[in-house]
C-alpha cells in the first residue's frame, strides 16, 4: 500500500466519532485486505480513545493516571457496550457498579460468583476473551485480591490450589470500611476518647488485608473514604489517627497550597472521638460510591476552597480569633433582620469549627450573591455581596434545638442538633455595606475565602485581615470590645432585659426564643439529666423518647413568660424541663405554677407538685 493512502486511512480512523462507526470502518479496511501494522495501531489507539470517552461519560470516573489493569478494563468495557448495542441491549448495570465501585473493585465484584460472568460469555462468543475481566485480572494478578484470582482461573479452565476460593478477601469495601470503623472504636483510650495511634499494617489485619505489599491499593481506598466521610462532617480525617499517613495520600498537586498534613495528623489524634462521631462517620460511609479517588477528585475540582477551608481549619487556632460569619439571603432574610434593630441572636457554625469558638471572639457577616426574586425580596432592595456587620460572640458551642423563624425560607430552617453560638450585634451596616468589589480593590491581598465566598456556615480569618475590613467599614480595632471583655452570659441576659423591656413585641419574640433555644436552656436541660421533671413527680417515665444522636428529647419552659422580659425571667432559675405533652399542657392548659424561692408549684393531673428551680 501505497504511504500516502496509509496516511489518508489513519487519518480517517483517527477522525471516526463513535465506537459502531470504527468497528465497520475496521471491516471495511479488513476486506479489502488494507490492513497493516501501522492501521492496526491507530485502529487498537482509537478504541482506546472512544473506550475512554463512553466510560468517563457514563460513570464520570477520572480517568487520568491509570494503572495497567485499569486502562485494560477501560477497553474491555467499550468492547461489551459495543457487542450489547449490536445485540439491541443495554449495560446500565455495568456503568452503576463502576460508578460505585471503581475499575478495579468492579472486576473484583464480577468475577466473583460462582458462574461466570456475563462480560465473559459475550466478549468470548466473540473471540475477544482477551478483554475480558478474567483474563485482565490473570494478566495484571499485582492489583487484585487473591479470591478475585481464584475466580478468574476458574472460569478461563486453569487449575487452582484450592478447591474453595478464599475467604480472607472477601470482604466488599463497605464492609472492609466498617471492620476498620470498629476496630478503631475499640483502641480509643476511653468512651468518649482519643484513639491510640497505630501502624497502617495493624489497621490492614484489622480489616483481614493480609498482604500490604499486594493491597496496599485496597486498604488506602477503604483510609481515603474514611476521610472523606470525615470531611464531608467536618471531622479531623480518621485515616490520620495513625502513626504515618501513607505517601500518596493529601497531595494537592497544584501549586501556591498544600495539606497541612502535620496539623491534620494532630488534630486526628489529639480529638476525643465520641459514639456519635463514629455513627455519624458510619451514616455517611453508607452513602459513598466504593471508590475514593473520584470522590475526592471531583470535590477538589467542585469546591477546592472547601477542602481548603476545612484542612486548614484544623490547624491550631491563632491566640486572637476572628471569624467570619457566611450568610445566604435566599435562605436567611439578613435585611430583614437587620432591620428590626435585634440586637442579640445565635448563629450556626461549622462542625469542624465548634470546638474554636470562644465568647469574646469578634466576627463580621458577609452576605453573599442575593438570587432572590422581587416577590422574595418583598419589595427591598437586592443586596450587593458585602460586610453587612460586625458582632462578638457569646458563648461556647452548644447544640441547638433548630432555627426556624419569619427569616428563614421554607426548607432552608436550621436543623436542631446544630453546633450554634449566641451572637450580639456591635454595629450594623444595612444601608452602607462593605462591598465585595470594593475590598477586592481595597484590600486585594486579604482571605481569598473572603473575597470569593465560601459554601460552610463559618470560617477564620487572620487578625489582619479582620483589622483591614473593620477599618474600610470606617472603624478602628479599638473601638471594638476586646475578648477579655466579654460579658459573661449571665450579665449579657441581664442586658437584654434592661434594654428590651419595652421593646416591640417582635423584638422581645425574638430574643425570648435566643434564650430557650440558646445556651441557657441546654444548660438546664443538661442539669436535670433530659428527664421531664413534672413526669418524674407524678412518678412517670420521665424520658418520653431518644433523638438519632442518643440523647433524650426534653423542652426548656420558662415559668415566667419570656416575652414579657420582667426582671430575672431570662434567668437559668425560671426554667423547669418537660416533655413535649406536658409543655403544650402548661401552655395552654391553664395551670398556675407559683415561684417559691428554691421550688415551682403546681397542681396538675389532680396532684400536688413541687419541682426543685435550678441553681446554675
Amino acid at each position: 500500500m501505497a504511504e500516502i493512502d496509509q496516511q489518508i486511512i489513519i487519518e480517517r480512523i483517527r477522525n471516526t466519532p463513535n465506537y459502531d462507526k470504527l468497528r465497520n470502518l475496521e471491516t471495511n479496511i479488513a476486506s479489502n485486505d488494507a490492513i497493516t501494522p501501522e492501521i492496526e495501531a491507530a485502529i487498537k489507539a482509537h478504541y482506546g480513545s472512544l473506550a475512554r470517552q463512553v466510560v468517563a461519560n457514563k460513570t464520570g470516573i477520572d480517568l487520568t493516571n491509570l494503572t495497567p489493569a485499569e486502562e485494560k478494563i477501560v477497553l474491555a468495557v467499550a468492547e461489551y457496550v459495543g457487542l450489547m448495542k449490536r445485540d439491541h441491549k443495554t449495560a446500565s448495570r455495568t456503568f452503576q457498579q463502576l460508578k460505585n465501585r471503581g475499575l478495579i473493585g468492579a472486576a473484583e465484584a464480577a468475577v466473583s460468583r460462582t458462574k461466570p460472568t456475563q462480560g465473559f460469555t459475550v466478549l468470548s462468543d466473540a473471540d475477544r476473551a482477551d478483554l475480558s475481566y478474567e483474563q485482565i485480572i490473570i494478566d495484571h494478578p499485582e492489583e487484585f485480591s487473591e479470591r478475585a484470582l481464584w475466580y478468574a482461573r476458574r472460569a478461563l479452565g486453569l487449575p487452582n490450589a484450592t478447591a474453595k476460593p478464599p475467604t480472607n478477601e472477601d470482604a466488599s469495601t463497605q464492609t472492609r470500611t466498617e471492620l476498620l470503623l470498629d476496630w478503631l472504636k475499640a483502641r480509643r483510650t476511653s468512651s468518649p476518647g482519643m484513639i491510640t495511634p497505630y501502624s497502617n499494617a495493624e489497621a490492614a489485619v484489622a480489616m483481614g488485608i493480609g498482604d500490604m505489599a499486594k493491597f496496599g491499593r485496597t486498604h488506602g481506598n477503604i483510609q481515603s473514604r474514611l476521610d472523606f466521610a470525615c470531611y464531608r462532617l467536618g471531622l479531623p480525617p480518621l485515616g490520620m489517627t495513625a502513626k504515618q499517613w501513607f505517601s500518596r495520600a493529601w497531595n494537592w498537586g497544584e501549586p501556591g497550597w498544600d495539606f497541612p498534613r502535620e496539623y491534620m495528623q494532630k488534630a486526628a489524634q489529639s480529638r476525643v472521638w465520641s459514639d456519635d462521631d463514629f455513627e455519624r462517620v458510619l451514616h455517611m460511609t453508607r452513602t459513598l460510591p466504593g471508590g475514593s479517588s473520584k470522590l475526592w477528585k471531583d470535590e477538589a475540582a467542585q469546591h477546592p476552597e472547601a477542602i481548603q477551608s476545612w484542612a486548614s481549619g484544623l490547624a491550631p487556632a491563632e491566640e486572637e480569633s476572628f471569624w467570619v460569619l457566611v450568610c445566604n439571603p435566599q435562605k436567611w432574610a439578613i435585611d430583614e433582620f437587620l432591620a428590626r434593630g435585634i440586637e442579640v441572636d445565635s448563629w450556626g457554625v461549622r462542625r469542624s469549627d465548634r470546638d474554636k469558638f470562644k465568647p469574646g471572639q469578634l466576627a463580621i457577616i458577609r452576605v453573599g450573591q442575593d438570587r432572590r426574586s422581587k416577590s422574595e425580596r418583598d419589595g427591598r432592595p437586592q443586596l450587593e455581596p458585602g460586610i453587612y456587620a460586625i458582632c462578638q460572640v457569646l458563648t461556647d458551642p452548644y447544640e441547638a434545638t433548630g432555627a426556624s423563624d419569619e427569616f428563614w425560607s421554607p426548607g432552608n430552617e436550621r436543623e436542631a442538633g446544630w453546633p450554634t453560638v449566641g451572637i450580639r450585634y456591635i454595629k450594623t451596616f444595612l444601608d452602607s455595606p462593605l462591598r465585595i468589589e470594593t475590598l477586592q480593590e481595597k484590600a486585594p491581598g486579604v482571605s481569598k475565602l473572603l473575597l470569593e465566598g465560601f459554601q460552610g456556615s463559618t470560617f477564620p480569618i487572620s487578625g489582619d485581615d479582620f483589622r483591614a475590613v473593620v477599618a474600610l467599614l470606617g472603624m478602628g480595632i479599638d473601638d471594638l470590645p476586646k475578648p477579655q471583655d466579654a460579658p459573661d452570659l449571665a450579665k449579657a441576659l441581664q442586658n437584654i432585659e434592661d434594654k428590651y423591656k419595652d421593646a416591640a413585641p417582635e423584638v422581645k419574640q425574638r430574643q425570648s426564643q435566643y434564650i430557650e433555644r440558646g445556651p441557657v436552656g441546654a444548660k438546664v436541660k443538661k442539669l436535670n439529666g433530659f428527664k421531664c421533671q413534672i413526669c418524674e413527680a407524678l412518678g412517670w417515665a420521665p424520658i418520653a423518647f431518644r433523638k438519632p444522636s442518643g440523647e433524650p428529647y426534653v423542652e426548656a419552659h420558662h415559668v415566667m413568660p419570656v416575652l414579657k422580659l420582667e426582671k430575672g425571667s431570662l434567668h437559668a432559675a425560671n426554667i423547669m424541663t418537660v416533655c413535649a405533652n406536658h409543655h403544650r399542657q402548661l401552655h395552654y392548659g391553664g395551670i398556675d405554677v407559683s415561684i417559691g424561692d428554691e421550688k415551682f408549684g403546681l397542681e396538675i393531673e389532680g396532684h400536688q407538685i413541687s419541682i426543685p428551680r435550678p441553681t446554675v
